[in-house]
This record gives C-alpha cells, structure tokens and sequence, in this order.
C-alpha cells in the first residue's frame, strides 16, 4: 500500500463541484516577485539621450534582455522534450487597444533587444503602439484575419496546430499569415498603466515564452536609507517563469542581477547606451 488511508470523507456539494471542476495540477507556473525602489531608474532614465521619452518599460526591457544575455541557460524553447538555445534574445511588450468592439490586448517584438540601445528600443516601441492603436500594424493584422471569423470552439484545436508546428516541429508559416516567433524569449506587461500595483502574468501554452514580466503601479511606501525609515517610491516587478525550463537557482541569479542593475542603474549604464555590432 502507497498512502495509509483513513475513512472515506462526506463530500459538501462545493467540494463536489470543485473535484469535477479542476484535474490534477499540471501547470508548471512558478510565480514570484521584486519590491524594488523606482526612483534611481526614473532619475537615471533623466540622464540618456533620447528623442523618445524613456519609461519603466523600455528600462525593464533592457534589464530583461541583459540579464537573458548573461543567464542564457534562462533563453531556450522547448520542443520534442528538449530544451533548445534560442540565437536571438527578443522581447514581446504588450499594449491595450481600445477597438470599437471594446479594449483588446495586442503587443509587439522588439527584436535583439540585447543588441538595441535603450534609446532605439523606446523609438519601436512608440512606432509600433501608435501603427497598433490605428490598426495598421502588419502582424497584429494577419493574426486577426485568422481568428476574428473563427468561433472560439474551432479556434481551441487550431491554436494546438499551430503551437505543433511553429514550436514542436520549428516550421514557419508565413503562408498562411502567423507572424514569425511572434512573442519571443519573454513578454513584459505595465500593468501599473491600468492603475494595478501587482499581478503576476499567466503563461500562454501557444506562446512558448517561458518567462513574463509584470511593472506595477509605483507606490509610496516606507523605505530604510542610512538606518532610517523615509518614504520613498517603489515599484513591484512580478515574475512568472516556466519550471520546465529553469529552476529555482536559475531564477535567483536573474532576480539578483535585476535587483543589483534597479538599485544603481549607472554603473550599469553600457548596458543601456551601446549597441553591440
């Protein structure tokens, strides 16, 4: 005998419900978070050249694809059950539509962003929003024109197709209109722009992308400086990583990495200026 079982329990109606509800757990979401100080990043943001304003976004952009660059054991994608290196470090930013069918969640990549100046990462960045906000953008087109006619029942096995042939087997599709590695090494989303000071992301099985990065809302809270209790303004960076492609060890060297570049982002600031040829 396996487990030493006592008397069968009386089950309540919920608890009845709830087991024919859920199956077994088998989601590999493992979920943490930073609390971080925002005020050296936005004062340092101040100090680069750039002819776009630069935002927490384009910082944790960059801080992301730095660290992907320095931990690349944290940039793969899984296929056939192993675990691939991927070439390129490149990192989807998702962006809220208004349409006239109400608000929709879209994005776009910003590619090599290890490669791409901080200053040039805000210039994609705003071209790309602005192209989506008018509906012109060419990705996020192709991709409606397939899913918008379709009814989500048809959609559900579609999705599986696709997830099997653009990852499992590494074939394009850009015949029949699905945008090329469409989300990349990680995705990052400024929850604080809808006024939510944390949330953690969940993963989305037809992505791929093994690692999701939440900005929340900064915050007043109190904070220790020079062994005194001062208000300051913080900033939670919400983590949510795929435990089949790293572990806990892997995700502590990004975490520390992301702590030490928040904490005095100047002696970091090659990272954020060069752009390596």
């Amino acid at each position: 005998m396996n487990i030493e079982l006592g008397d069968k329990q009386h089950l309540t109606s919920y608890r009845k419900i709830a087991i024919a509800s859920w199956r077994h757990p088998r989601n590999p979401e493992t979920y943490t978070m930073l609390d971080l100080p925002v005020e050296p990043a936005l004062a340092f943001l101040e100090t680069l050249e750039s002819e776009v304003p630069l935002t927490l976004t384009h910082f944790v952009t960059k801080v992301a694809a730095h660290c992907l660059d320095r931990y690349s054991e944290l940039n793969h994608v899984l296929r056939l059950g192993n675990l691939y290196k991927r070439k390129h470090i490149d990192i989807f930013i998702t962006t809220l539509l208004k349409t006239a069918r109400g608000k929709d969640l879209s994005g776009f990549v910003i590619r090599d962003a290890d490669r791409t100046s901080i200053a040039e990462v805000a210039s994609i960045a705003k071209a790309r929003a602005y192209d989506l906000r008018q509906n012109r953008d060419r990705e996020c087109l192709k991709v409606q024109r397939i899913v918008d006619p379709l009814p989500s029942w048809i959609l559900r096995p579609l999705l599986l197709v696709q997830e099997c042939l653009q990852f499992t087997l590494n074939i394009a599709l850009p015949a029949v209109g699905m945008p090329k590695d469409r989300f990349g090494s990680a995705m990052i989303t400024n929850i604080g722009a809808l006024g939510i000071e944390n949330a953690f992301i969940p993963l989305s099985p037809y992505s791929r992308c093994p690692l999701l990065i939440g900005i929340g809302k900064p915050r007043k809270v109190p904070i220790v400086r020079d062994d005194q209790v001062v208000a300051g303004n913080s900033v939670m960076i919400t983590f949510t990583f795929d435990h089949r492609y790293a572990d806990g060890a892997h995700g502590s060297h990004l975490m520390r990495r992301f702590k030490k570049i928040f904490a005095d982002p100047e002696a970091f600031r090659s990272i954020f200026e060069e752009e390596r040829a």
